[in-house]
């Protein structure tokens, strides 16, 4: 996500909580559950830039930096 940000990508964890553990469902069944691959997801699966508005360009800039950060 730096090297994203440091190119102007945004990007964000939109769920760094697992849904089993959020507060609304602190009074659930759900607390009990211990869901490893769920929290560690949450920690490492981000989102990018995704709307009706991005143009060919923006697109194809966005694309071609997350293949330059794997490919480094």
């Amino acid at each position: 996500m730096g090297f994203l940000q440091e190119r102007g990508i945004p990007s964000n964890i939109y769920y760094p909580v697992p849904i089993h553990r959020q507060k609304a469902y602190e009074d659930s069944e759900n607390q009990r559950f211990e869901l490893a691959s769920t929290e560690a997801l949450c920690e490492i699966v981000f989102s990018l830039p995704m709307h009706t508005e991005l143009d060919q360009e923006q697109l194809s800039y966005i694309t071609d930096s997350v293949i330059e950060f794997i490919n480094q």
